[in-house]
């Protein structure tokens, strides 16, 4: 028993890794297009023309940059270090739990986090968050062992990475106030960096302020019922969803029954995770009645609290835990094969886009939105509308978030005005595209 407990963790650690290879070179989505396109960027085009627009510290962009100059910009080489990333954090999870509570429980919630379908996905995308999951989760553990250097350091990573995972700091202040000197002489390396910091984070803030109220301020996650009710929605089902809503809803309700049942039952027991749990999420829900944050994916750094105390209830279920765990292993296996198996439930498909355009023109009804197809080699063929040629016969019409960024549909009517026809649409998974064919009577009038 004991040699099988023993190559537990190894074996959870390797399951965990080749789940996340399956579909790892399906095709970059929009801001995985950007990532790759900054990493190409030299460290002065990074910081003075990208990050003051953008609105993300900068390591993560920094550490990819130098990846892909050893290992390349494709698909697979982009998302390599994100599932490094994810696997650290199962592998600190255990630690947490094992110093917290006990061994058992360490590989419970270890073996949720390795097949949790939410992890999984951002264990495959090329930004910052599943690298902000990982630094919290270090930090939780030097802050419960109370290494106050390294714990003052991963501090400053986190902050450089993402501000929102920022929102654990005040968990550290609430569970540590007994350390209340230690704790605050930690903060000072990150308050020094944010100081050096302070005048891009401004602009960037300042151009972030700058959308309020327009259509982009609503989808970026404000303080609606809808987007805290999907926080624990998807950390149990991931990125899935049915077209049948009332089935959805059925099983979103029987899953948190099991769930909440299940948290009811850790109690009081890892305060600490409590609060790395509730405190992150309760300051993004205040904070986005003025500033949009409260979308579920920016607090999958709270993901792995989650799953310590779901796992630790489980070891407190008593007869019915073997039965709990087969649940909630079902439920990830679930939802994890529905994501890696189904297309549908993966990223947009600018790859399969720019398949189709081939070697046709198109027009994106905005200076913005055009990354993907870019990575994919259509920058040539990305034009304005008054760069048509009456030789163009077929052209395309980028219809992907224009509701946003054109909502008089103005590119669309000067398009048609010079006696183009919309013949096909085309959905390559959420990237919409209308393929546009010449009026061949238009010239002669």
């Amino acid at each position: 028993m004991r040699n099988l407990s023993k190559l537990a963790l190894p074996g959870i650690l390797i399951t965990g890794f080749i789940i996340r290879l399956i579909s790892l070179n399906q095709s970059l989505w929009l801001d995985e297009a950007t990532t790759a396109m900054v990493s190409k960027m030299n460290l002065t085009e990074i910081f003075t023309k990208f990050l003051t627009a953008d609105f993300h510290p900068p390591l993560y962009y920094l550490v990819l940059k130098y990846w892909t100059l050893i290992f390349g910009y494709s698909e697979v080489s982009l998302r390599i270090p994100s599932i490094i990333f994810g696997i650290v954090t199962v592998y600190v999870t255990y630690l947490i739990a094992k110093k917290l509570f006990n061994q058992r429980t360490a590989l419970i919630a270890s073996a949720l986090l390795a097949t949790s379908g939410l992890a999984i996905y951002y264990s495959q995308e090329a930004r910052m968050y599943g690298m902000a999951a990982m630094l919290v989760a270090i930090a939780i553990y030097l802050f419960i062992n109370k290494k106050w250097l390294y714990f003052s350091l991963s501090l400053v990573l986190i902050g450089m990475t993402d501000y929102v995972s920022l929102f654990i700091v005040p968990a550290f202040l609430i569970i540590g106030w007994k350390d209340f000197k230690k704790i605050a002489l930690s903060f000072i390396p990150l308050l020094l960096s944010f100081i050096l910091w302070s005048p891009i984070f401004i602009k960037q803030l300042s151009g972030g302020l700058a959308v309020a109220g327009s259509a982009w301020w609503n989808i970026l996650g404000t303080a609606t019922f809808k987007n805290i009710a999907l926080i624990p929605i998807k950390f149990i089902f991931g990125r899935i969803s049915f077209d049948d809503k009332n089935l959805y809803a059925l099983l979103a309700g029987l899953a948190a029954f099991i769930f909440g049942y299940l948290l009811f039952r850790a109690g009081k027991a890892g305060r600490e995770v409590w609060y790395w749990l509730i405190t992150p999420i309760l300051i993004g829900v205040l904070i986005s009645f003025k500033v949009p944050t409260l979308s579920y994916f920016r607090f999958i750094f709270c993901l792995p609290a989650f799953y310590l105390l779901t796992a630790y209830g489980i070891e407190k279920a008593g007869k019915y835990k073997n039965a709990f765990l087969v649940a909630v292993i079902a439920i990830n296996i679930l939802s994890s094969g529905y994501y890696l198996f189904n297309s549908k439930f993966q990223r947009e498909d600018w790859r399969a886009a720019a398949t189709a355009i081939a070697t046709d023109k198109i027009v994106f009804p905005a200076n913005s939105q055009k990354e993907g197809l870019i990575y994919y080699g259509k920058g040539n063929q990305i034009v304005e509308v008054s760069a048509l040629e009456p030789a163009d016969r077929d052209i395309w019409l980028s219809r992907y978030v224009w509701e946003i960024v054109d909502p008089e549909d103005v590119t669309r009517q000067k398009i048609e005005s010079l006696g183009y026809n919309m013949a096909t649409e085309y959905n390559f998974n959420g990237v919409l595209l209308w393929k546009y064919t010449k009026n061949l009577y238009a010239d002669r009038n």
